[in-house]
């Protein structure tokens, strides 16, 4: 009777569980999040955002999702002679917050065809932002430079050997301290935002 009763438990609990699994819901579509930060200066938000949409569409970034390891050995993608056009098609990107991030869904293939795809997107994504990575070590180099060219023009003055020189000197030092560099710093912080948020999964 014991082993009746114990088989009858074991029996209970299973049913419990695959009912349990049926009445769970289905796992969200995979998606991953860019952060594309603030607009560049002469740029609207609106401007910048659909530069950025347009540009993961075009043909560099799709040649790269293309030439990623884990999107070309994708069933869907191996049978392709040229898959950027059905990864141009099935790709949606979606505006956030205000349009400072954008949502990338693809919508063709299986789950872990999808997954794979979307995180090639954000890495070509963040690998052509590192283009502007070298505008970002650039800035920050001239910021450097400019606050060392301050100290020395200051010196020049403090010198008093340039007398006729200090109206010049001043006016850079005012220009650089003012105009310049305050403009590289928020340029390396706007660059610095650019980031994914979220990896698909």
């Amino acid at each position: 009777m014991r082993y009746r009763l114990a088989v009858l438990m074991l029996l209970l609990l299973l049913a419990m569980l695959l009912v349990m699994d049926v009445l769970a819901a289905p796992a969200p579509d995979p998606y991953g999040m860019l952060d594309i930060g603030p607009p560049p200066k002469g740029k609207t938000a609106q401007e910048y955002l659909k530069d950025q949409i347009e540009f993961k569409t075009h043909q560099l970034i799709l040649s790269a999702v293309c030439s990623d390891p884990g999107v070309r050995k994708l069933p869907s993608v191996a049978s392709m002679k040229d898959a950027r056009p059905w990864l141009a098609k099935n790709l949606r990107l979606t505006p956030e917050e205000g349009g400072r991030r954008l949502r990338f869904d693809f919508r063709a293939g299986k789950r872990n065809e999808q997954v794979a795809v979307i995180n090639a997107f954000l890495r070509a994504s963040i690998s052509w932002n590192d283009v502007q990575g070298m505008t970002l070590k650039c800035s920050k180099e001239w910021v450097q430079r400019g606050e060392k060219s301050i100290l020395e023009l200051e010196q020049r003055i403090a010198s008093g050997q340039h007398p006729h020189m200090v109206d010049t000197y001043q006016k850079e030092i005012n220009y650089m301290r003012y105009t310049s560099i305050p403009e590289l710093r928020a340029e390396i912080a706007r660059l610095e935002q650019y980031a994914v948020i979220r990896w698909a999964r």
